[in-house]
């Protein structure tokens, strides 16, 4: 971990401490959380993505969809494609006509529960930040990631 100058009672002004080491600690806090929720129902978060799309998607997705999806963190698009697998041996989908898969009756019983548990996160993530707060944090890390490509 890098050193970073402190001020002399050992602390890093808030305005001087840098902005990627707050938002790492802040990635690792929200995804340690979110996954933690999922795995409570033994989900993990590429399944959740994949039941998301799947459900969001009018006729389902093939195979090769679920593995065009953009996968974040770093996860790579096997991920995903591993977890539809899980969630097909599950249950949760079936493959369809032209192997589209769908969600069943339990798959869409599950994503009720994932969705009831994520929203649960974003509100304890949220806490008392304001819609204004938060708005203007989106905005600013957008617009650092904008300057620098």
């Amino acid at each position: 971990m890098t050193n970073v100058s402190t001020s002399q009672n050992g602390t890093t002004p808030p305005d001087q401490r840098p902005i990627a080491l707050v938002a790492w600690h802040a990635t690792e806090a929200i995804l340690r959380h979110s996954q933690a929720a999922l795995a409570r129902i033994d989900l993990t978060q590429p399944q959740w993505w994949a039941l998301n799309n799947t459900a969001r998607a009018e006729h389902g997705l093939t195979p090769e969809e679920i593995r065009a999806l953009n996968v974040p963190y770093g996860m790579g698009t096997e991920a995903i494609a591993h977890a539809a697998d899980a969630l097909l041996h599950r249950g949760w989908l079936v493959a369809g006509p032209q192997g589209r898969l769908t969600l069943t009756d339990e798959g869409r019983a599950g994503l009720t529960t994932a969705r009831t548990h994520m929203a649960q996160v974003r509100a304890e993530l949220v806490g008392d930040i304001t819609d204004a707060e938060y708005t203007a944090a989106l905005s600013v890390l957008q617009r650092v990631t904008d300057n620098l490509t």
